[in-house]
C-alpha cells in the first residue's frame, strides 16, 4: 500500500500532473458558459445530496428513499457540497474537472508501470484523454460515472499493487476500492468481475491460494453492495427499484455499442454498416491478446493486461444488461468507462514494436503511426470544438441550459410556487424538473403499463398537472389520456408548457 502511495507522488509524474491541470483547465472553460449539465438522474443525485445535509436521510426530491440509484454518488456530493460550502450544482463545474484531472493523472501513473515506457507515447494517450470529446460529454454532466471511471483507474493501480506482492494487505485494499465502486454505480460490479477474471486466468498462481484470494476479495467486495440492497429491500420492498425486462435484441445493442466506438474514431462514424462488425472486431482482438497472454504466461500480469480485462468484463456486462434489462438505450455515457482502456489496449504495443524495427522500417512505421494518431487526435479537436461552440452559446444539455433558464413555465415555479392551492396533489410529465426550477414536490403522471399507479392517480380527487412541451415520454399517460377519465382545466398557458387543474370522472 506504501508503495501505491508513493506511486502516486506528483513528483514522480510532473508530465501527467501537466496534461491534468490541462485538463482541468479546459472543462472549466467547457462549463464556463451556463454551469454544469443537469439530466433528469442528476437532479436524483442533488437533491439526495441536499436532503442529506436538510433531513440526515438519503432521500431524493420527493423524499422518497433513494433505490434506483446506488448511495455513495449522491453522498460523496454531499460530502463535497459541505467542503465546498456551496450547493452541489454551483460546485459541480470545479467537482468535475477536479475528477477529470484525477483522471489524466491516474492514467498516467498506470502507464509509468508499462513493460515499454515511451514519454512521447504517455504525453500523447494522456492529450487524447484531455481532449476527448467522449469523456468532456461525461465529465460536463453530473453523473456518477464520472466518479466511476477515476474509482475504476484507481482500483488497477491498487491491483497492480497487488500482482507484484500478492499480499493480503493489498488485495484487501482492492476490495475496499471495488466495494466502493459498486455504490457508487451497480455497473461497480465489473470491478469485482475484472479482478476475479485476472486472478483466475493467472497460471502461475498456485490453485489453493487462488481459491483463498478470489473467495477473500469476492466475498469483502460485494459487502458494501450488498448492505445497500438490504437497505432498499427495507425501506422500499425493492433491491434496485422498478426494472422492466429488455426490449432490445442482443444484435441491437452490439450494434448501439459499435456505433458509440465508432464515434470515437475517424471516418468509421459516417459508415453505419461497420458498426456492429467494428464492435465485434475489436472485442475478439482483445480476448485473443487476454488469453493468449493467460496461455503462455506471457505479460500477463501487466497493466496493460489489467486494462484489457476490464475492456473485456464491462463490454460483456453492458450489452448483456441492456438486452436483459430495458433502460435508456446505449450510449456514450454508458460506453465512457471503456474509452481510457480501449485507447491503451491497441495502441499500448506500438512503442515495443518499434523498438525490435531495423532502423528504416522503424522510420517508415513512425511515420504510418503518426498519421494515424495524428488523424485520430485532429478528429477529436474538430468535435470536441463543435461541441464547445453549441455549449458556449446554448448551455450544456440540460436543465442549466439556457432554454430551461429562459423557460417562461421555470420561471413561473421560481417565482410563483405559492399559486397552488393548499390541499391538491401536483403531478407533472417530469417531476424532477418541478424540483429543481421550483423547488416544489411533484409526483411523476403514472407509466402506461402500471395499472395499479394509473387507479391509484385517478382516486386521488383533483390535482394539479404541470405539463412541460418539451418533455416527450411515451411511456407516461399523456394529456388525451387523461381528458378520457377527467375534466382537464387549463390554469396558466405558457408558451413552452401549461398547468392543469384536474378532475376525476366521478364514477358510480
Amino acid at each position: 500500500m506504501n508503495k501505491t502511495l508513493a506511486g502516486l507522488s506528483a513528483f514522480k509524474n510532473l508530465d501527467s500532473l501537466f496534461i491534468a491541470l490541462l485538463g482541468f483547465i479546459l472543462l472549466l472553460i467547457y462549463t464556463g458558459h451556463s454551469g454544469i449539465g443537469i439530466s433528469p438522474d442528476s437532479i436524483v443525485y442533488v437533491s439526495v445530496a441536499r436532503n442529506i445535509h436538510e433531513y440526515g436521510a438519503l432521500l431524493d426530491y420527493n423524499l422518497n428513499p433513494i433505490v434506483d440509484f446506488p448511495v455513495f454518488y449522491p453522498l460523496f456530493l454531499s460530502i463535497a457540497a459541505f467542503f465546498f460550502r456551496v450547493d452541489p450544482v454551483i460546485a459541480g463545474p470545479w467537482l468535475n474537472a477536479l475528477l477529470f484531472a484525477l483522471v489524466i493523472f491516474c492514467t498516467g501513473n498506470l502507464m509509468e508501470s508499462f513493460q515499454e515506457k515511451n514519454r512521447i507515447y504517455k504525453l500523447f494517450i494522456l492529450l487524447c484523454i484531455a481532449i476527448s470529446p467522449s469523456l468532456f460529454d461525461v465529465y460536463g454532466m453530473f453523473w456518477s460515472e464520472t466518479l466511476f471511471i477515476l474509482l475504476s483507474l484507481l482500483f488497477l493501480i491498487a491491483f497492480r499493487g497487488y500482482l507484484r506482492t500478492r499480499s493480503i494487505t493489498a488485495l484487501l485494499f482492492c476490495a475496499l476500492i471495488a466495494a466502493i465502486t459498486c455504490i457508487t454505480r451497480y455497473a461497480g460490479i465489473t470491478v469485482i468481475a475484472t479482478g476475479l477474471m485476472i486472478m483466475v486466468f493467472d497460471r502461475s498462481m498456485e490453485w489453493r491460494k487462488k481459491v483463498a484470494h478470489c473467495f477473500l476479495f469476492g466475498f469483502l467486495s460485494v459487502t458494501f453492495l450488498v448492505a445497500n440492497l438490504i437497505h432498499n429491500r427495507l425501506v422500499a420492498e425493492s433491491l434496485t427499484g422498478p426494472r422492466e425486462s429488455g426490449i432490445t435484441s442482443l444484435g441491437d445493442n452490439i450494434f448501439y455499442y459499435g456505433k458509440v466506438v465508432c464515434s470515437w474514431l475517424p471516418v468509421l462514424d459516417e459508415h453505419p454498416a461497420a458498426y456492429m462488425s467494428t464492435a465485434i472486431i475489436l472485442f475478439l482482438i482483445v480476448c485473443v491478446i487476454y488469453l493468449k497472454r493467460a496461455w503462455f504466461t506471457i505479460a500477463y500480469k501487466t497493466t496493460e493486461n489489467c486494462f484489457a480485462a476490464f475492456f473485456i468484463v464491462y463490454t460483456v456486462f453492458i450489452i448483456g444488461i441492456s438486452t436483459l434489462s430495458h433502460f435508456e438505450q446505449i450510449n456514450n455515457r454508458f460506453i465512457s468507462p471503456v474509452y481510457i482502456p480501449m485507447l491503451i489496449v491497441f495502441t499500448c504495443w506500438i512503442p515495443e514494436t518499434m523498438l525490435r524495427l531495423p532502423v528504416v522500417r522503424r522510420r517508415i512505421a513512425l511515420v504510418g503511426a503518426g498519421i494515424v494518431l495524428v488523424a485520430f487526435q485532429v478528429n477529436q479537436l474538430v468535435k470536441l470544438y463543435g461541441m464547445y461552440q453549441e455549449v458556449s452559446t446554448y448551455g450544456i444539455p440540460g436543465y442549466t441550459d439556457d432554454s430551461w433558464k429562459n423557460s417562461a413555465t421555470a420561471g413561473f415555479l421560481r417565482k410563483h410556487a405559492a399559486a397552488f392551492k393548499p390541499g391538491y396533489g401536483l403531478y407533472a410529465n417530469a417531476a424532477e424538473a418541478v424540483y429543481f426550477n421550483g423547488g416544489l414536490r411533484a409526483n411523476s403522471l403514472p407509466h402506461w403499463i402500471e395499472d395499479e399507479d394509473i387507479k391509484d392517480f385517478f382516486s386521488k380527487g383533483t390535482v394539479y398537472v404541470i405539463w412541460f412541451h418539451s418533455i416527450n415520454d411515451p411511456d407516461l399517460l399523456n394529456l388525451a389520456a387523461l381528458r378520457k377519465r377527467a375534466d382537464v382545466l387549463k390554469q396558466y398557458s405558457f408558451k413552452d408548457g401549461d398547468i392543469y387543474l384536474v378532475k376525476p370522472h366521478l364514477t358510480p
